[in-house]
């Protein structure tokens, strides 16, 4: 069987006609969007482009030196004879890059070498000359060769070459237009990531402890995407808190190369994959929805996905065993693996059914080959991240899994996993709609491959909810985290919809079809720039202008070991609190504690066990009732027991920050210090004033 050799049946995959007709697409897209986007009323995002170019062309050169180029350098040693288009292979070596940065960080941090802007120059200069000798060995063997006649290797059109650059450039220029003015990222997930990144950054390579910002003495956390955002740092000099904003959103930006690559994969239409990245561009919702939530670790973890599912079906279907390719399926795997937990779990189910499907009527002996060569991949990809999994073991990850699939979370996880809430929200309807007459355009084709797709959805939604089909495991992953990602499996499957209507409109008027597919083509990403222009409202961004000053004020005004009460809400069944505005981000900015630990202390252990016990104790002292009551609380702290609470404990100031993160999708109504009982009380003493922020002094006894 030739490797990836499948066609659906339709005219848009003739390449006769259509270069010709397409050869104007490049310059009526430019043409076209820079008109549309100005007259949807987002002219303001191409001036901005052009004001900022120098730092748009930097955060590119970077993509390119961190993922695309270490990514070819590895195609290029490990999978010689692929299959890939042009497209295709940027596609997969992205992907396979930013697989890189977490494995090279584990045998540094075992080997106790620092990992800095040295090294990272150094890695950067030796996967470019890799590829680079690589290459140009190719070519002269090329020149000596015999003409190949083969039609293996895949030509995209240059039409789709300049298409799928364009809409990656603007979809690009869309996310990072989204996130131009935002101190941090969004949402409470946001300032652990910006920990993360920036211990990376000054202890050069993996940790232990998270001093001084939080007092938790273990790493478990994946952290896939924030040695990405450290190696930007390292390589542009981005701090930490714009790193994890640039850097997400670069890599939500690949998403389009991800369905794309899936789409020319699995159905063989490059137009498909391009009608797919469309959809997930500046269409659907997500993923570029995702920043609002902050969830970057999520979306990157995509991108790296796709490239493990290629890969492992090239080294599943190579005619003979290739020992490069299953070492570079069992490489981006452990960078998977690495990057995100659950992403991880869903893509075991995802290869399963892949080896089923393409195993389904084959001999013993070629299924016996086929798990074989799994066996090898799972063992180099167990190899790379055995010491990670030791690490692991010393958090409290195994705790937190028996917790979530209790019976009781377990029952709010079968509600959290409801299949209706899917739509609007996560794929639109008519994404919908185009996704299930694609499945059923590849089902009377016979086309197994994109009916993977289809396969992929519906073994995901299992993962999440087993109980409908009797089996354990609810909670293990979250009904969300599934939502999340169907986008990846679901454009494609539009992609087939719209490639066969274009299809019929190119049979039935060849000539004029170009016009109402160009149209389409603008149309819809100059109204995606549009609604994504302001995709994070402020209410989900906490740490404000007017924030920023006040953390100069208590850098330059309050003693190094102040410590401050900040404003906080109980999550998950209270089973953690979290902060709600900007007094969360005091350790990062200013080096004073809090009473609000990041995130990671419900899987980190504690520089003293009873640290988790005590920050729940003390929240729920202060708020006056349970944890597990969300409902919002007025926070009284001049009650006289909490005001000998405070000074027992060492506080001595209170933050209340000028934008709490209440409203849709954040928290809709968090608990809020009552700040007009405290500048009553003569137990407290108001030190700052300023843009909505407020600052009081516990006064001493």
């Amino acid at each position: 069987m030739k490797l990836f050799n499948i066609t659906l049946k339709t005219g848009l995959l003739r390449s006769d006609g259509w270069a010709t007709r397409y050869a104007l697409f490049p310059a009526l897209l430019v043409f076209g969007w820079m008109t549309a986007v100005a007259v949807f009323g987002s002219s303001d995002v191409l001036v901005w482009a052009l004001s900022n170019a120098g730092r748009l062309a930097l955060l590119a050169g970077a993509a390119l030196a961190l993922w695309v180029v270490p990514g070819m350098a590895l195609i290029s040693l490990f999978w010689r004879d692929h299959t890939l288009s042009t497209i295709e292979r940027i596609g997969v070596a992205w992907g396979v890059g930013a697989a890189l940065p977490p494995i090279l960080l584990l045998p540094a941090d075992l080997a106790s070498l620092p990992w800095n802007r040295i090294t990272t120059l150094a890695y950067v200069v030796l996967a470019a000359s890799i590829w680079l000798i690589t290459i140009r060995r190719r070519t002269k063997a090329s020149v000596h060769a015999p003409p190949d006649n083969s039609t293996n290797r895949r030509t995209d059109p240059g039409v789709v070459v300049a298409l799928m650059i364009g809409l990656l450039a603007l979809a690009l220029l869309a996310r990072l237009y989204t996130t131009r003015d935002m101190l941090v990222g969004s949402n409470v997930d946001s300032y652990h990531h910006t920990l993360i990144v920036q211990l990376l950054i000054e202890r050069q390579g993996l940790f232990q402890s998270w001093e001084p910002y939080a007092p938790l003495a273990t790493f478990t956390y994946h952290y896939g995407f924030h040695a990405n955002a450290a190696f930007v740092h390292w390589l542009t000099g981005t701090p930490a808190p714009r790193a994890v904003v640039e850097v997400g959103q670069m890599m939500n930006a690949a998403t389009l190369l991800a369905v794309f690559v899936l789409a020319v994969r699995l159905t063989g239409s490059a137009i498909a994959g391009v009608w797919a990245a469309l959809v997930v561009g500046f269409y659907n919702t997500l993923p570029a929805f995702l920043t609002f939530w902050g969830r970057n670790p999520f979306v990157t973890s995509h991108i790296i996905l796709v490239a493990v599912l290629i890969v492992w079906m090239a080294a599943i279907e190579a005619p003979r065993r290739d020992w490069r390719l299953m070492a570079l399926a069992g490489i981006v795997s452990a960078g998977l693996a690495l990057s995100h937990y659950q992403t991880t779990i869903l893509a075991a189910p995802m290869l399963l059914i892949y080896l089923v499907a393409f195993r389904l009527h084959a001999a013993p002996r070629d299924i016996l080959a086929t798990l074989g060569r799994a066996t090898i991949i799972g063992a180099v990809a167990l190899a790379l991240i055995l010491p990670w999994l030791l690490n692991v073991t010393g958090g409290y990850l195994d705790r937190n899994v028996a917790h979530a699939t209790r019976p009781e979370a377990a029952a709010g996880q079968i509600l959290a996993a409801a299949v209706p809430s899917i739509a609007p929200l996560y794929l639109k309807s008519p994404v919908i709609a185009a996704a299930l007459i694609g499945a059923l355009l590849a089902a009377r084709q016979r086309a197994w491959r994109a009916l993977l797709l289809a396969g992929w959805v519906l073994t995901s939604l299992v993962i999440a909810m087993p109980h409908l089909v009797g089996l354990p495991g609810t909670g293990v992953v979250q009904g969300d985290v599934v939502a999340m990602m169907l986008y990846l499996a679901v454009a494609p499957l539009a992609g087939i919809t719209l490639a066969s209507i274009c299809d019929m409109l190119e049979r039935m008027t060849a000539r004029l079809a170009v016009f109402p597919i160009a149209a389409v083509i603008i149309f819809v990403s100059a109204w995606g720039a549009g609604w994504q222009r302001d995709l994070v409202p402020s209410y989900m961004r906490m740490v404000t202008p007017a924030d920023a000053q006040a953390m100069e004020w208590i850098r330059a005004h309050t003693p190094p070991d102040a410590r401050f009460i900040v404003n906080s809400h109980p999550i998950y069944g209270g089973d953690m609190i979290v902060g709600t505005d900007a007094g969360w981000w005091l350790p990062f900015f200013t080096g004073r504690q809090t009473n609000v630990p990041p995130m990671t202390y419900g899987s980190e252990l504690g520089a003293d066990p009873q640290y988790g016990t005590e920050i729940h104790t003390l929240a729920r002292d202060l708020r006056r009732r349970p944890l597990t009551d969300e409902g919002a609380a007025r926070i009284d702290l001049t009650l006289p027991e909490t005001i000998d609470r405070l000074r027992d404990a060492g506080y001595t100031f209170v933050y209340s920050g000028a934008q709490s993160i209440a409203g849709p999708g954040g928290i809709p109504a968090p608990d809020r210090i009552d700040t007009t009982r405290l500048r009553e009380s003569p137990h407290f003493r108001l030190v700052y004033d300023a843009g909505g922020v407020e600052i009081f002094e516990l006064v001493t006894r």
